[in-house]
């Protein structure tokens, strides 16, 4: 056989080898819509899938589906509303070259709102459709690209903006981890206040938020399915988060504007139990304020990882059979469901001994004040207690809840006149602080007023002193 036959045999055997694996690959992405499909009818029920279409070709394919909502009826007219559509159009292309990556298939899908009325499609005039392209790996795992296009919608009452953002995630082969980040580059929220209380600003005063420079990434580990509280660790950054309000008649009045905010996020399992804890600290203004920093730290510790799966559960079924109507707080049925799963879950949520804090802290003029509250159940009670005495005063015998605050006292002119009193005397200082301290409220240590409540076996007592609890209480 000469050099040329052998290499003509070559290429047409590489061709037939490429083009089986194609099919195969082609026959693979099929096999995945139709799988992903059956998860879709899993969460927002068979009744949300109007139609579906794939049509399968050799190097690429085509698929559409549509979905539908119905939103409950107007609360005032009781009429029906017009059924809402989410178009998804992919265009899939098979490997295991596809769109010169090595992948098993790249899909890139477009959604598209259809049923839209006058002023829903005029409020969205400016919103262009987000795109998500997906690498399916060779080895079964997978990335994906969320890119939601610069827009605008709302109208003259309230308007929302934002620059083009970008998430990407991936997801590994068993489908057990997840990891990303985002790219956020800017969004604001603005608006008229129209409520009719002048003192409550309801003056037609103008009021805008805005958040610039985000970023994040994530990872999480998805067990047993709860990807509700997946064990794992987020973080999130802002350049600048802004809040102003404008009179009518006047200039902008700055009510925050915090700067290099970084926050982190932590889930942690052991066994059946979850932990969560959330950190944030910046610095900026807040009203008149400038704060060297600010922030807080929130735990929420041993939570039964059993029982926010069968919320969960319950958040999905509700969905599944409602669909638009079992988002609405107003659903009754779902809130009564809701009750009941907390009511039946009662003695397992208490039996893992739950604790929540908060700790708000800030720096100003080179000293730190603190607020923190929270609670923690110390004892499960039992049944037989819970039936005799019922869940509010059993839990106040059985927990421990507390409210600490530290504030340096040179904080306290600042604060005056951030609150509109502009001559604040030092000798009107030591008076309120000596009448608040003769009552009991407040204790000096040092450069700071210190105050401490604490309620624990159906006690309470402030500063050190016991005092008497409110009759719905005891």
């Amino acid at each position: 056989m000469s050099k040329k036959t052998a290499l003509g045999a070559a290429v047409a055997l590489a061709v037939v080898a490429y083009g089986g694996a194609t099919w195969y690959m082609g026959q693979r992405a099929q096999a995945s819509y139709n799988e992903a499909l059956e998860e879709v009818r899993k969460v927002l029920g068979a009744e949300a899938v109007v139609s579906q279409d794939y049509q399968k070709g050799f190097f690429t394919s085509q698929a559409k589906l549509v979905l539908q909502w119905t939103p409950p009826a107007d609360a005032e007219t009781n009429k029906p509303a017009q059924p809402l559509r989410v178009v998804v159009n992919s265009a899939v292309r098979h490997g295991p070259l596809a769109g010169a990556r090595l992948a098993a298939a790249v899909v890139d899908t477009r959604f598209a709102l259809d049923g839209l009325d006058e002023k829903a499609a005029k409020d969205l005039a400016k919103v262009t459709a987000p795109t998500l392209t997906t690498v399916h790996g060779l080895m079964g795992g997978h990335d994906a690209t969320l890119l939601v296009p610069a827009g605008e919608m709302g109208d003259e009452e309230v308007t929302l903006r934002w620059q083009e953002m970008k998430t990407e995630f991936s997801v590994n082969g068993d489908r057990t981890r997840v990891k990303g980040s985002l790219q956020w580059p800017e969004m604001s929220f603005s608006g008229v206040n129209k409520s009719a209380d002048e003192d409550l600003g309801g003056s037609g005063d103008r009021f805008a938020v805005s958040m610039k420079g985000m970023t994040g990434d994530f990872e999480n580990q998805i067990i047993d399915g709860l990807w509700m509280l997946a064990p794992g660790k987020g973080n999130m950054r802002f350049a600048q988060i802004e809040a102003t309000s404008t009179p009518k008649d006047g200039a902008a009045k700055p009510l925050m504007s915090l700067k290099d905010l970084a926050g982190t996020t932590t889930i942690d399992r052991a066994d059946k139990l979850m932990s969560v804890s959330t950190s944030i600290k910046g610095k900026g203004l807040i009203g008149p304020v400038d704060f060297e920093s600010i922030g807080f730290e929130e735990k929420l510790q041993r939570i039964d990882a059993d029982v926010l799966k069968s919320l969960q559960v319950l958040m999905v079924e509700s969905y599944s059979k409602d669909g638009f109507k079992a988002m609405t707080m107003a659903n009754e049925e779902q809130g009564g469901k809701l009750m009941k799963l907390l009511a039946d879950n009662a003695q397992r949520l208490t039996a893992a001994l739950p604790a929540y804090s908060m700790k708000f802290f800030a720096t100003l003029g080179g000293q730190q004040g603190e607020l923190s509250y929270g609670g923690e159940v110390t004892r499960a009670p039992s049944a037989d207690e819970v039936t005799q005495a019922g869940w509010g005063p059993v839990l106040l015998k059985n927990s421990t809840l507390h409210a600490d605050v530290r504030l340096p006292k040179a904080w306290l002119p600042q604060l005056a006149k951030a609150a509109g009193q502009q001559e604040f005397k030092s000798e009107d200082m030591d008076g309120m602080i000596g009448m608040a301290q003769a009552a009991g409220y407040v204790r000096q240590e040092g450069d700071n007023l210190t105050s401490s409540l604490k309620m624990e076996g159906g006690q309470a007592k402030l500063n050190g002193k016991v005092m008497d609890l409110p009759n719905f209480l005891q």
